[in-house]
């Protein structure tokens, strides 16, 4: 198991690979739905269990394990003396809430699952692509203690997924936390229930009875049970295929039997999902924009089957190097709390446990995102929309020859692409029929789809919109690009730095430009030094953006230093002179940052327009930003500068904001939810506005959505 306490020796290193080593980790992948490949649904399942016991639980007696523990006693006396009610009435209540969170098993309905997801998966996909070599590895390591499965969550397919895959590889399938959205729904609840879900209130509220037993509950399930457990760190799907700030909330509970010396150790696995085209894709899409999400039902989940008319492409999953709990956190069991019989309502963990807690969460975020495949539309996606900010059409041959060299690129940075060089048009041309609800070919020349502003009127309710009322041309325009950026988002986690560093190097570029006309003197280390300064500062600034912290920023500043001079993008003399060239690989790596440069850029400029002593909450501020966007982008021709349709995208709005919070320009009041503008000394927003508009102003394009808007509004104009 890996070993990586903030820091220290990894197998990151090993996977920057040759393309001849990439094109072998990429042959470990098996497409478990095609023909002959297919598990059998009715064979003797004998699965490896993730604990190995004398004596195994089944659900009912796990339940009865809990109820019936002294810590669980321990709680009911304590909340017997706080609210006077009889021991027996609140033994009464910890049955009910332990019968609403407690999974079952019934391997019936798991095979008829198994059949269903099987039939619907060749359909609707191109295969259930899995990395067969990464989970021999994990499977080697499992029995000697607790295992908790740490997906990515970009859909509702992932769970789905991991307990497919562990079936199909005769691995124990894991109690998966779900919420009680699923719970409710008629005869899905049941379903999900009886093929191991056990289900969590969405907030606990003020009912620390509640919470107290399913920590409880947890507990047991990682001490006493033999399946491991499987829970999204992110705490929800990341809408715009990114990943998210990790909640810590679960992974603490789970842990919990670690700090108390009741396990011995505990191994985490994560977990990497990618797909080509997501599910829920369309509905992200709409919810970043405002429209209110669904509410899960029976209902709605036979109405999603009209899907199985559509192609999705192929599905990847890649198992992490698993992760010992007791190495990365450096204990032997001397070192950790004797509190195994402590009642819930006294289990806390400490502040140092808690920061332990969220350095292992950062790197199985940072882990999660290494192994995430890179798809050809990904990287077309990230072509193009560098090709649309140098208002340039491209056709096939262009697109063959750029996306096999990002290939390149991100193969050097050590990623994981699908695209296949001896395939790539066709390649290309099937990633386009997949996803032509996004783009597709003209005339030899790819372009995005139209979508009809008059079709969308009648399809969304404005008046239910979460913030300001768009109109239905902004969303005919920022629907396809919001959608395309989705596809480009995976990308970041390998171009957020480089980035950085080449804006960087751009703004040293100019300041020695200054210095040389004053006679300044500058040093190689100096110019080095700088540039460092400069990506430490935009990392603080987009630190809820893109999760990439892990202790590792010396070797990825030399990693992308030395990307950028292999592609001739930066070069540094020995003089310490800068020099930066305009060429592709730097008009693709800045063109990724834009949307978020510009995001963050009419944030702040929104933000100046209110009086500091003026109150406002999270919705005001959301409905002024869309507001003052849309008068952007309504402008003729797109004529507005630093402006994106990503700008109106609700989640990165509320990162954002959360990020102003958190560095102290915005103030935000615990009890009421109100916020204003900090008057705090060094927090002046008029001096971040010009350090992102100095960097807004770096960009090789002077107008970042010109050229696609007056595409989009082309189409528009036609239909």
């Amino acid at each position: 198991m890996e070993r990586h306490p903030g820091g220290g020796e990894s197998s990151d290193q090993e996977e920057k690979k040759s393309p001849s080593a990439a094109a072998d980790y990429m042959k470990n992948f098996k497409n478990i739905i095609a023909p002959g490949n297919e598990a059998s649904m009715t064979r003797e399942f004998n699965p490896q269990v993730a604990y190995e016991f004398e004596k195994y639980l089944n659900p009912q007696k796990l339940k009865q394990h809990v109820l019936k523990s002294d810590k669980l006693r321990s709680i009911m006396e304590h909340y017997a003396k706080e609210s006077g009610q009889p021991i027996k009435q609140l033994e009464r209540q910890a049955r009910a809430i332990i019968d609403e969170i407690g999974l079952e098993r019934n391997m019936a309905i798991i095979r008829w699952c198994g059949i269903a997801i099987t039939a619907i998966g060749k359909r609707i996909c191109d295969g259930f692509y899995v990395n067969s070599a990464s989970m021999a590895n994990v499977r080697k390591d499992m029995g000697k203690c607790p295992v908790l499965y740490l997906p990515s969550h970009r859909s509702y397919m992932d769970f789905i997924l991991m307990s497919y895959i562990c079936y199909y590889y005769d691995i124990e399938i894991p109690g998966i936390a779900a919420g009680m959205d699923f719970h409710s729904m008629f005869g899905m609840g049941t379903m999900l229930r009886k093929t191991g879900a056990f289900f969590m209130r969405r907030s606990f509220s003020n009912d620390e009875l509640y919470w107290d037993i399913f920590r409880e509950y947890m507990y047991a399930l990682v001490a006493n049970y033999h399946i491991g457990v499987e829970f999204f760190i992110e705490g929800t799907r990341s809408r715009n295929f990114k990943a998210l700030v990790p909640k810590i909330g679960l992974l603490s509970m789970a842990l919990l039997p670690y700090f108390t010396g009741e396990v011995p150790d505990v191994m985490i696995v994560p977990v990497s999902v990618a797909y080509e085209r997501v599910l829920e894709e369309q509905l992200f899409v709409y919810e970043l924009l405002g429209v209110p999400k669904p509410k899960e039902s029976t209902k709605g989940f036979f109405k999603a089957l009209k899907i199985i008319d559509e192609r999705f492409g192929k599905m990847f999953l890649d198992f992490g190097e698993p992760i010992s709990v007791k190495e990365f956190f450096g204990h032997d069991s001397g070192q950790r709390m004797q509190r195994a019989g402590v009642g819930g309502h006294l289990q806390k963990l400490n502040r140092q446990e808690v920061e332990l807690v969220k350095q292992l969460a950062n790197e199985i975020i940072y882990q999660q995102q290494r192994r995430i495949v890179i798809s050809t539309f990904n990287l077309l996606s990230l072509y193009y929309a560098s090709q649309l900010y140098a208002q340039k059409n491209v056709n096939i041959d262009e697109l063959s020859r750029g996306v096999l060299h990002l290939k390149r690129i991100f193969e050097q940075l050590g990623a994981h692409v699908s695209t296949t060089p001896s395939s790539i048009k066709t390649d290309i041309i099937d990633a386009v029929e997949i996803h032509s609800n996004i783009l597709h070919f003209v005339a030899a020349k790819l372009q995005f789809t139209p979508m009809a502003a008059k079709q969308l009127a009648e399809k969304i309710d404005v008046r239910r919109m979460k913030a300001h009322a768009l109109c239905p041309q902004t969303m005919a325009v920022a629907v396809p690009m919001l959608a395309l950026q989705l596809y480009i988002n995976p990308c970041m986690f390998w171009l957020a730095r480089p980035a950085y560093l080449l804006l960087a190097a751009l703004k040293e570029q100019r300041n020695q430009e200054n210095q040389l006309s004053t006679a300044d003197t500058i040093s190689y280390d100096a110019s080095l030094s700088a540039l460092h300064s400069h990506v430490t500062t935009m990392d603080a600034l987009f630190q809820h953006e893109f999760i990439i912290e892990s202790n590792r920023e010396a070797a990825e500043f030399e990693t992308h230093l030395q990307l950028l001079l292999d592609e001739r993008v930066v070069e540094v003399e020995k003089s310490g002179r800068i020099r930066v060239q305009n060429n592709e690989c730097s008009h693709v790596i800045l063109a990724a940052l834009a949307p978020f440069l510009c995001l963050y850029y009419q944030l702040v400029v929104t933000l100046r327009k209110i009086p500091l002593d003026f109150e406002f909450s999270n919705k005001d501020l959301l409905v002024r930003v869309q507001q003052h966007v849309e008068q952007l982008l309504q402008q003729p021709g797109g004529s507005a500068s630093h402006v994106h349709p990503y700008c109106l995208a609700l989640d990165n709005l509320n990162i954002a904001i959360y990020a102003l919070i958190q560095r102290g320009y915005i103030l935000k009041c615990k009890d009421s939810g109100q916020m204003k503008i900090a008057g705090t000394p060094g927090k002046c927003l008029q001096e971040l506005e010009l350090q992102l508009l100095e960097y807004c102003q770096l960009m090789p394009f002077a107008q970042y959505s010109t050229a696609a808007n007056q595409q989009a509004q082309f189409h528009i104009a036609k239909l």
